[in-house]
């Protein structure tokens, strides 16, 4: 029965990392029953932190939220400004038609009012709950909904409304706000939930709501678009500096862990040596981001564990020594564990080899003899994802996947894209 050891990638710690494991078992045993998944939580044990509490960031608070960076392909821009605002498009449609509203008829029921009335019964929806159930935000379910009644841009955009053609397009833009509300309050990102099931909930709450009109995506897709790049100019650096305790939190969890362990990558890769060779045969390294790095670098230079059980490094890199520029000497004996498969999911392996910059490999000296199989899986969207084949040559495999995410939350949806769980099927050995 082949194992997996999965390791996580940057910033990633205890709670997160149980969640993305329960995440990936469950895709791997919708393609492949025949494998067991085991997790390496390095993050908790070696990760970085603050040590002094923020100390050394001009005006840092911890924990607060960061706002993510809009796209530019326009569905995924939409849904990035969404994770931003779940009220952005609500917003905009308000501004396109509050010059043209009509004026209050006494007597009538406006169509916004209408809406608004239908929004307030979406909790009673059978079809809104199943797939809300199927998406696994049930739970989440009732407070969108009191987020988006509470919501002045909703109101706004229902007193804006000023026929059925309007309401029909405001369904929409009222589903996609609900929906965002709700994945915007994952722990994971809004990334966690497959591209599938968060346009089946938006459907779901669009025919609740009474259906929608057809023409107005594409004009309003441009004025977001426009907004995006406008929020983007604007911004500037008064943006950066007023928000960098935020952008501190986020950016720290990032590369706090990757200086860490440029600096002791040793006992990282010791610590993962140790969990493989606990598994049964065959195994394979199933690396996200920087855990890629960690299983390469273990599978091409291996660790040494002295006889106080610290580990070192092995012949040839010695701290503060020239890097060599030919192929680091061969692992000790049992240096690094018998792994029939390495498979990196949006790794920069490549890009370090590329800069000279990765741990184990000078640019140039190729992968080492005996090094396995190893399959590098990627998003286009996903700014931290690179392709190896081109770098190191045709032992790598690229396949490339779409995860469906604008690219603020491309790096985090590969384990909620069916497609990736497909190849593992085809390319975890049996």
């Amino acid at each position: 029965m082949p194992s997996v050891l999965f390791i996580h990638g940057t910033g990633v710690r205890a709670p997160g990392h149980a969640a993305a494991l329960r995440t990936v078992r469950q895709g791997l045993a919708s393609v492949r029953p025949d494998v067991t998944v085991a997790g390496c939580d390095w993050g908790s044990a070696l990760g970085s932190y603050l040590r002094a509490d923020g100390a050394s960031i001009p005006g840092y608070r911890p924990h607060k939220p960061m706002a993510r960076p809009a796209a530019e392909d326009e569905e995924r821009a939409r849904w990035a400004l969404l994770y931003l605002d779940p009220d952005a498009e609500l917003a905009l449609f308000a501004l396109m038609e509050r010059e043209s509203a009509t004026g209050f008829v006494p007597g009538t029921v406006s169509p916004g009012t209408k809406l608004w009335t239908r929004a307030t019964a979406l909790a009673e929806s059978d079809g809104v709950r199943r797939a809300w159930e199927a998406a696994g935000l049930q739970e989440l379910l009732t407070e969108s909904l009191r987020g988006i009644q509470a919501s002045a841009e909703f109101r706004r955009a229902c007193d804006a409304a000023r026929d059925d053609l309007d309401i029909g397009s405001l369904t929409r833009l009222t589903g996609r706000s609900l929906v965002a509300r709700g994945l915007a309050g994952l722990p994971d990102g809004p990334g966690s939930v497959p591209v599938p099931g968060r346009d089946a909930m938006v459907d779901a709450v669009v025919e609740a709501l009474g259906g929608e009109a057809r023409g107005f995506a594409g004009g309003l897709a441009r004025a977001l678009g426009a907004s995006a790049r406008l929020m983007e100019r604007a911004g500037g650096s008064r943006f950066v500096v007023g928000r960098r305790d935020a952008i501190s939190e986020r950016s720290l969890g990032f590369s706090g862990d990757i200086l860490s362990y440029l600096v002791r990558g040793e006992a990282v890769r010791a610590y993962v040596a140790e969990l493989a060779r606990e598994l049964p045969s065959p195994v394979v390294l199933l690396g996200h981001s920087l855990g890629g790095i960690v299983a390469f670098d273990l599978l091409a230079r291996g660790v040494r564990i002295d006889r106080a059980g610290d580990a070192e490094p092995s012949a040839g890199h010695a701290p503060g020594a020239e890097q060599p520029q030919a192929a680091p000497e061969p692992a000790p004996p049992l240096a690094r564990p018998d792994v029939a498969r390495l498979i990196t999911v949006g790794s920069q392996a490549p890009l370090l080899y590329e800069l000279d910059a990765l741990p184990s490999r000078p640019f140039g000296t190729g992968l080492p003899a005996g090094f396995p199989e190893w399959i590098n899986i990627y998003d286009p969207r996903d700014l931290l994802s690179f392709v190896g084949s081109d770098v190191f040559g045709p032992r790598v495999r690229d396949v490339e996947v779409d995860n469906g995410q604008p690219v603020s939350a491309a790096h985090g949806a590969y384990w909620a894209n069916r497609h990736l769980y497909e190849v593992l099927a085809e390319v975890i050995p049996r």
